[in-house]
């Protein structure tokens, strides 16, 4: 019996805590209007991530490695060059253009993810595109995440948008994903040097099913940083296993 019950509340958490991945999106109205929502001693904090063989590399104008894989984790947002993550245009529609992968120190419950991404010059370059796959196993393999556009398709940026901030949640928990080992990135090009944003696809995205009837996006984000934040556990499901453990003790006891 007490088995049975300690199962059904656990079972009780899990499904508490079913997948509801979502996303929302902040605009700043210069590049570092949003560097407070950086987080410092993320699970990724300092940790130099690999390109991968999709990879592309870097735009031709960002050349100092400053500004390059150590500014994706650095908690410093843009830094003076005004270059920084500056990623490499014309990936190839349906291509990304940075595909890399963290690999955590421990498995870890991840809460939420934040990609920072912006532009000096307040153009196109400002929004994001970009996919998260997760792994559970070191690195033997990989779930999507979700697949994640940071605006409306069509939108414009006339000057009025310096940065954008794309927090991913899940909004029935507070474990984005559990166990996590590894985490692998993919961004896309965003626009059409223009400043509209766009898809990275001709045609239908096969992320959304969705055609937004625009040319595929060649000009890159300016990525600032990417934070990938720990779980914190939520004040029911701490309640349920104190409960828990509280009833075998007494199980016991008795």
């Amino acid at each position: 019996m007490k088995r049975f019950w300690i199962t059904a509340s656990l079972a009780l958490i899990a499904a508490h805590a079913q997948a509801a991945v979502d996303s929302t999106t902040q605009h700043g109205p210069e590049s570092t209007s949003l560097d407070a929502q950086i987080v410092v001693g993320d699970l990724i904090d300092g940790l130099i991530a690999t390109e991968l063989p999709a990879d592309t590399g870097w735009h031709p104008a960002n050349t100092s490695a400053a500004d390059q894989l150590p500014a994706l984790t650095d908690g410093a947002g843009i830094l003076g060059s005004g270059l920084t993550g500056l990623l490499n245009d014309f990936p190839g529609a349906g291509a990304p253009t940075k595909s890399i992968q963290y690999d955590l120190a421990a498995a870890s419950d991840i809460g939420s993810i934040q990609v920072l991404t912006g532009n000096n010059g307040k153009d196109g370059r400002v929004f994001s595109t970009f996919t998260v796959s997760t792994s559970t196993d070191n690195g033997g393999s990989f779930d999507l995440l979700g697949y994640f556009e940071s605006d409306p398709l069509g939108t414009t940026n006339a000057g009025g948008i310096g940065s954008t901030l794309v927090t991913v949640f899940d909004d029935a928990s507070s474990v984005l994903a559990g166990g996590v080992t590894n985490l692998q990135f993919d961004f896309y090009a965003v626009d059409n040097s223009q400043g509209q944003y766009r898809d990275p696809f001709d045609g239908v995205n096969p992320f959304t099913s969705v055609d937004d009837g625009l040319t595929a996006a060649i000009s890159s984000p300016l990525l600032f940083e990417v934070d990938v934040l720990a779980a914190v556990p939520e004040p029911a499901a701490l309640s349920l296993l104190a409960a828990v453990a509280a009833g075998g003790l007494w199980r016991r006891r008795r």
